[in-house]
């Protein structure tokens, strides 16, 4: 009887586990988003990218190659507003540069400057929204990342959704106490819209990075054995056909440089 009931309990854990893994499947497949190791290759290559003197037309192509991975990923609404953003920010730099005001010029040259980071932006925010802390974590691990960095970056990853969240909730109590956060508000009375504001935002940020730190310590990220994860990464097609064309966007980029090594392509 006692071992009837212990193999009962086993395949019982079994077919739980086998539920877990079934759950993150469907997850995943529901969420369709890129590898955490592609993603990072590609955004470091943009990065590399934005410090060369490239045609505007390889800016604009890596813009468009930016938003093609976030329609991949299922976020067609953000890229159409990062897209409206890039045009708006392309006319306006264009109007400054004709300008013979020497504050309209410089001011072209920050958006400019706006301008080719703006596929970086682009890429880091969906990073951010599409990649849990486990796969991150596993992902680099895998790319045998020291430690020290892997929490570092999954701590950041974990924060700045947390903090949107807790910031929200601010703007909701103060719309209960018939208090609004608007650009008004913050003219006509900035001490107090501090006060109501960021004052509360503080205090709960300084409670979650408490808890953030006691759940990484309960997770046993300080172990010094090797990290086992539920996830399990795969680059896939799409993966593979995002690297090969940043590839060669790469290629192009170093090909195309008409002139020597400036900072940001701007002077």
């Amino acid at each position: 009887m006692t071992v009837a009931i212990k193999s009962w309990r086993e395949t019982r854990k079994g077919k739980r586990a086998l539920d877990i893994e079934r759950q993150i499947e469907r997850s995943m497949n529901e969420r369709r988003s890129l590898d955490p190791r592609a993603q990072i290759i590609i955004l470091i290559a943009m990065n590399l990218m934005a410090t060369t003197p490239t045609p505007m037309a390889l800016d604009i192509i890596g813009v468009f190659l930016a938003a093609a991975i976030l329609v991949y990923c299922k976020r067609l609404a953000a890229a159409t507003v990062w897209l409206v953003v890039y045009v708006i920010v392309w006319l306006a730099a264009l109007l400054c540069a004709m300008s013979a005001d020497p504050l309209f010029v410089s001011s072209g040259a920050m958006l400019m400057m706006m301008r080719k980071v703006f596929s970086i932006a682009m890429l880091a925010t969906n990073l951010i929204f599409t990649i849990r802390v486990g796969e991150l974590a596993c992902a680099l691990q895998s790319m045998h990342v020291p430690r020290l960095v892997i929490i570092a970056l999954c701590v950041v990853l974990r924060f700045f959704p947390i903090l949107g969240a807790e910031a929200s909730a601010v703007v909701q109590a103060m719309k209960l106490r018939g208090i609004r956060l608007s650009l008004k508000n913050i003219v006509r009375h900035p001490l107090k819209m501090i006060e109501y504001f960021a004052v509360p935002l503080l205090l709960r940020i300084s409670v979650v990075t408490d808890e953030i730190a006691r759940a990484v310590t309960v997770r046993g990220i300080d172990s010094k054995h090797k990290r086992t994860s539920l996830h399990v990464l795969r680059i896939g097609v799409a993966g593979w056909i995002f690297l090969i064309l940043v590839a060669i966007f790469a290629v192009a980029s170093i090909v195309l440089v008409r002139d020597e090594i400036t900072f940001m392509g701007l002077f």
